[in-house]
């Protein structure tokens, strides 16, 4: 037994105090006291306690807030997956309703204790009605919000209503300066939950002569989401920059921020970008879900030949390893993937990014800011003088940059980076347009990945078809035979009507073996590296994309528009 249960509930109860949870959260810096003022208003309001209007207002995730109170309480975090509930809360002569308004899931008996996970271990209401019903001394566990809602949902019908979620979204207009940034406020929390639920990648605020068009890219593709008054497009960008930090004063110049939001308890960052444009600022937000985020190579759902080339790029001590690809083809999500393959492995790896997009506790990562110089070939310059053994390089983007990640793979440390060409066989002319040696790439360079996204048909709605004359066209170009079915897009209520649902991933590799050195190192042009392809059968991304053609999983139309044959 956790010896923080070893007292009284009622001395306990009289013990903690709800500053203490806001004064821990601002001591460890996961909350703002800008973001604390702004709550306070929306509490007053509507009675409710400030912790839990910051975790409803999206500026505390649901991991914080139950942190926060297991860290002043001494309360453990329940864990479900662990610690099921035991009992059934009729048997102690709770009613679902009581248990609903003040969030409780009893566990079990121990020791003729009743243990429970609780939302909010401050609330003397749950408190004293768990004390009448049951008669028997309280010991808790901190439940996060999410956790409860989903334990109670498989208990009691009809389903749990969100917390005063609606109310305090009111109240929050309420307390605006003015009905304007009220409305801005309500249209961005609106256009914010409908990207996450659409599993949008990106939400574009547009202004134009006479209206702000908010359009969602969703599997690679925009689509708009709704238009809005050009009177909000100026509270619009301004809510946006107050979000993440930047100057709300400065409309002139573009600028770059970040932000961390919440949504239906799960944290998502945010990474902000605005710019002037003739009819006012725009601004455009990639949202980035830490839920979602890869956790090994072998969760990219990649072919067999490229996810074994990526493991034994991990293997590799030292050299040149490149993802390359167009922007949102998932060139970073590759490189985390390989970075969390070194976790626990007693390697000290650095890394360089613009912007530093997820966080790794294994990982000493640092952001970019070209303005006071601390660029991509600066910061490399200075890990070479920290003994690393692996480093990344988010973006290799110029001639210093390259010469130096070039330099660093020579010396013994493994070097991870992404750059822009069009295929896996392109980077080497791509490096030496940048002014790296041949030679020099010979000398460090260990394997290329491409890769591109493409969309996947809704499995609920698409419908056999019959190859069209460009597909069988295609299919030969590239020595196939064309199937004798494929499926087509139509649209449902699943995929929203766009006969797509999600995306996959199409990938080619190549390890840099002697004979494809041997070209690198005499400067070789793409037709010669590409004749090398073909010699050694080489798998394309076309080559990825007909099979998945053939295996009804996306379409013709779809793959030519990510790939060059």
């Amino acid at each position: 037994m956790n010896d923080s249960w070893d007292f009284s509930e009622t001395e306990a109860f009289a013990t903690f105090q709800r500053d203490d949870v806001i004064d821990h959260l601002l001591a460890s810096g996961r909350l703002s006291p800008e973001a604390v003022s702004r709550a306070e208003a929306v509490a007053r309001r509507s009675s409710q306690p400030i912790e839990l209007v910051l975790n409803q207002l999206g500026q505390l995730s649901d991991d914080d807030l139950a942190d926060a109170y297991s860290a002043v309480t001494r309360y453990p975090v329940w864990e479900p997956l662990i610690d099921a509930a035991q009992i059934e809360p009729e048997t102690l002569g709770l009613g679902p309703e009581f248990l609903r308004k003040v969030r409780v899931v009893p566990l079990r008996i121990e020791e003729d204790a009743l243990v429970c996970a609780v939302c909010d271990p401050f609330d003397a209401e749950m408190r004293a009605g768990l004390s009448f019903a049951t008669g028997r001394e309280l010991r808790f566990l901190i439940a996060r919000m999410m956790d409860w809602r989903t334990a109670f949902d498989l208990r009691a019908e009809p389903p749990v209503a969100e917390f005063d979620e609606r109310r305090i979204e009111r109240d929050l207009a309420l307390v605006e300066d003015a009905s304007v940034e009220g409305q801005a406020v309500e249209l961005v929390n609106t256009a914010f939950a409908a990207a996450v639920d659409r599993g949008a990648s990106d939400i574009h605020f547009e202004p134009h002569r006479h209206d702000l068009l908010v359009r969602l890219r969703i599997d690679g593709h925009l689509s708009d989401l709704m238009t809005a008054s050009s009177d909000l497009s100026a509270p619009v960008v301004s809510r946006i920059k107050v979000l993440s930090n930047l100057n709300v004063g400065e409309r002139r110049l573009p600028q770059d921020g970040r932000a961390s939001l919440v949504n239906g308890g799960r944290a998502i960052d945010v990474r902000v970008a605005t710019a002037p444009t003739v009819f006012g600022e725009a601004a455009v937000l990639r949202l980035l879900d830490r839920a979602q985020a890869p956790q090994d190579i072998t969760s990219l759902a990649l072919p067999a030949n490229v996810m074994a080339l990526l493991e034994r790029a991990v293997r590799t001590p030292h050299g040149l390893f490149l993802v390359t690809g167009p922007t949102g083809s998932g060139k970073t999500t590759t490189l985390y993937a390989l970075l969390a393959a070194f976790k626990g492995s007693g390697k000290k790896i650095l890394s360089v990014e613009d912007p530093v997009e997820r966080h790794f506790e294994h990982v000493s990562q640092t952001q970019v800011q070209s303005h006071i110089g601390l660029t991509f070939a600066a910061c490399l310059r200075a890990f070479l003088r920290h003994d690393p053994d692996v480093i990344l390089v988010g973006e290799i983007r110029d001639a210093e940059t390259a010469a130096v990640a070039v330099q660093a793979a020579m010396t013994g440390h493994l070097v991870l980076a992404s750059v822009h060409a069009n295929t896996a066989l392109a980077v080497a002319p791509r490096l030496n347009d940048m002014g790296v040696e041949p030679y020099q790439l010979a000398a460090s360079l260990k394997g290329v990945m491409a890769q591109r996204l493409v969309r996947r048909l809704c499995s609920a709605c698409k419908v056999e078809d019959k190859p069209s004359e460009a597909l069988i066209a295609y299919a030969e170009r590239l020595g196939h035979q064309a199937p004798a079915r494929i499926f087509r897009p139509v649209g449902c209520p699943r995929c929203r009507g766009q006969g797509y649902n999600g995306r996959l991933v199409l990938a080619e590799g190549i390890w840099a073996d002697d004979p494809f050195l041997a070209l690198v190192g005499e400067g070789a042009n793409l037709d010669l590296l590409k004749a090398h392809g073909r010699t050694v059968s080489l798998r394309t991304m076309a080559d990825e994309g007909f099979d998945l053609i053939c295996q009804g999983e996306t379409t013709l139309e779809d793959v030519l528009t990510v790939t060059d044959d």
